[in-house]
């Protein structure tokens, strides 16, 4: 059996399941889904039959991580909402890839075939370089933001972030960020550099520091502070928690730990102090996530 036919087998299936659910639960028809995956509307039927678990374990007894599949199945089932299909393609062909590349499938393929050495490195030189899928999760999430025709007016005076954190994460390397910051020029949003793995610092040091006790974010935008953002996301039963203000930049993080023991910040309205701009942390299971509940503000 040769690797790729490891990922069409025990993972392209379960990965379209995923996306088959995702797009109905965004109110795709099953015809429609069909056509947008490529497969027969029993299929789809067949796929919805199931439970999303059902996926997320099956692709989990073949070495993959849950948090991490359930983020690109967001990120591909966007991408077909969009009509956006090569795009598609390629993050999904990528993706397989780096499963690949990380011997994620090499216990089952020494199962399958116990003649194939446990040395072999076919896959490691052969899918050497492929994108991460939280710098992809980041990209996608600031194109949706750059698209929004109101986008621009949740930009922060000292520019914004977006960034997309690893299911481990344990340093800002973990972590999927823009190097420069999303600055406004009249109404239009700009990155003035391109995401990356390690890019950002002080947004993705406040990720990992919610992280530490609320695992299930695993991504955040920052974004312009109001009273009025502030009343809409808790009007809309989100978890809004304020910090701040602050005596000093030094103190920021002092504070913040101190709220996350207390409370679960969903939204972390921060009010500033000396040295900083008041802004508000929206924080969700991915980037893209994270930027389409932000627009709620808008």
């Amino acid at each position: 059996m040769l690797p790729q036919e490891l990922t069409s087998k025990y993972v392209i299936p379960e990965v379209k399941g995923l996306i088959a659910h995702k797009l109905a639960s965004k109110g795709v028809s099953q015809f429609k889904i069909s056509k947008l995956l490529g497969i027969s509307q029993p299929m789809v039927s067949k796929y919805l039959l199931e439970s999303p678990e059902t996926y997320l374990r099956g692709l989990e007894e073949v070495g993959l991580n849950r948090d991490e599949v359930n983020t690109v199945a967001d990120m591909l089932a966007e991408l077909l909402i969009n009509g956006r299909r090569l795009e598609f393609l390629r993050i999904l062909t990528s993706y397989m890839n780096l499963i690949l590349k990380r011997k994620t499938l090499c216990e089952k393929h020494f199962q399958l075939d116990p003649d194939i050495p446990r040395d072999c490195d076919i896959c490691v030189k052969l899918f050497a370089v492929f994108e991460d899928p939280y710098v992809d999760d980041v990209k996608k999430a600031y194109e949706l933001l750059a698209l929004h025709p109101r986008g621009y007016e949740l930009v922060p005076e000292v520019g914004m972030n977006i960034v997309s954190a690893r299911p481990n994460a344990s340093t800002v390397n973990d972590v999927a960020g823009f190097t420069g910051r999303i600055v406004k020029v009249g109404k239009k949003v700009v990155a003035v550099s391109d995401p990356t793995l390690g890019g950002s610092k002080h947004t993705a040091e406040v990720l990992l520091t919610v992280m530490k006790k609320y695992r299930h974010y695993r991504a955040a935008v920052v974004v312009k502070y109001s009273e009025e953002c502030v009343e809409k996301l808790t009007k809309l039963n989100h978890k809004v928690v304020k910090s701040g203000p602050h005596e000093n930049p030094l103190k920021f993080f002092e504070n913040l730990k101190a709220v996350v023991d207390s409370k679960e910040p969903e939204i972390l309205a921060d009010l500033g102090g000396v040295g900083l701009e008041p802004v508000i942390y929206v924080f969700a299971g991915s980037a893209i996530e994270a930027v389409k509940k932000a627009f709620k503000c808008l």
